[in-house]
Formats: C-alpha cells, sequence, structure tokens
C-alpha cells in the first residue's frame, strides 16, 4: 500500500492541533466557543418541512450505536472472507477503540452539558466530543481509505463511493445538531479526533509496508 502522502499528514496534524483549539476553548469557557456555537445552531436548527426533519431524525438515528454494530460486523465478515484481516483489524480498531473506548474516556474527562435547546431525539451521557461524528469519521473514513486504494483502478466507483460515504460523514454530524444533542463544536471536534486517529491507525498498520 502506497505510504501516506506528507499532504495527508499536514492535514492530520493539522486537525490535531485544532482539536486541541476545539477542547481548549470548551473547558476554559471561551467567549468564542459560544459565538461559533450559537451561530452555527441558528444556521442549523431553522425551521423547515416536516419532510427535512423527519429526515434529518432518520439520519441521526442510522448512526446509533446499534446500527453502527451490525454495518461494524458486516464490513469485518466481508473483509475477513477476503482475506483482508489488517483491513478488518483497521476498522476494529476505529470503531471500537478509539470510537468506543476513546470518545468515552474523553466524555468523562470533559463533562460539557448537552445544549439545553428543545431535543427531536432522546441522548445521554455527555456532549464532547460527539460519539456520532467521531464513529462517522472514523467508519467511513476507513471506508473511503479502503475504497481509494482496491479501487483504484475503477474510478468511476471509487469516486461515487468516497463521494457518498464524505457525504454521509458530514450529514451525521450536522444531524447531531439539528436534532439538538451537540453542539457544533461537539460534533467538529468528533470530526477533527477521529481524522487524526484514522490516519494514526493506518499508519501503524502498514508503516512497513504491509498490505491493507
Amino acid at each position: 500500500m502506497p505510504k501516506i502522502s506528507r499532504w495527508r499528514w499536514a492535514l492530520t496534524w493539522g486537525a490535531g492541533l485544532l482539536f486541541l483549539l476545539d477542547l481548549g476553548g470548551i473547558v476554559t469557557h471561551q467567549a468564542w466557543i459560544t459565538t461559533l456555537d450559537t451561530s452555527l445552531i441558528h444556521l442549523i436548527r431553522r425551521p423547515v418541512s416536516t419532510g427535512v426533519t423527519q429526515g434529518m431524525i432518520a439520519i441521526t438515528s442510522a448512526g446509533n450505536p446499534r446500527c453502527v454494530v451490525w454495518i461494524t460486523l458486516l464490513l469485518l465478515a466481508v473483509l475477513v472472507i477476503a482475506r483482508r484481516f489488517r483491513a478488518a483489524l483497521m476498522i476494529l480498531i476505529n470503531v471500537a477503540g478509539w470510537a468506543g473506548l476513546g470518545n468515552t474516556v474523553i466524555k468523562n474527562l470533559v463533562q460539557r452539558p448537552r445544549p439545553t435547546v428543545h431535543r427531536l431525539v432522546a441522548a445521554s451521557s455527555y456532549s464532547f466530543p460527539s460519539g456520532h461524528s467521531i464513529t462517522a469519521m472514523l467508519l467511513w473514513g476507513a471506508v473511503i481509505v479502503l475504497t481509494a486504494y482496491y479501487l483504484a483502478n475503477h474510478p468511476v466507483w471509487k469516486t461515487l463511493i468516497i463521494g457518498l460515504a464524505s457525504f454521509w460523514i458530514f450529514a451525521i454530524g450536522v444531524s447531531r445538531v439539528f436534532v439538538g444533542v451537540h453542539y457544533p463544536t461537539d460534533v467538529l471536534g468528533g470530526w477533527l479526533l477521529g481524522f487524526f486517529c484514522l490516519t494514526l491507525t493506518q499508519w501503524a498498520l502498514t508503516r512497513k509496508g504491509s498490505d491493507l
């Protein structure tokens, strides 16, 4: 598998620094965090049609743990059958390790309360970072990485799958703000941390030239 490119590393370290900036602003209750959250909440939670509302609820529900577990198991089964054991391990580390255990640890350390707005779905635990967002980035980000590699000679399918996965990562995050269970900076933190961890996992499994 080709080595991780310099631009990818630049984006990764940039994401890590922005995550720390986001985290620091939240922990120290910076005014710019409040301003950013308020502005984006007003933008995302504007009155819309019932159809759009139901669509957003459906999207956010598709990112719930039960759905993620089944999708992950399906991907793992396909990869194991195809004897792509490192790829399966990457998805397992991303979902169970970073998005599962790692996200839970950070939530309980930061202990940011959920937004005090009307919620369209139920939510428990703390708010930062968004578990749905970090999971979407780590799970579907892994799909993007594997698609770019496995379908390198099939540009149409590669572009289609990467485009859909990228849209889904974005849609999951936006839906969490729309339904009232996360601040935008929770979602941003989940995306940034997820991208950082995604690259680290890929590097750890391929740094000696091993294939996924």
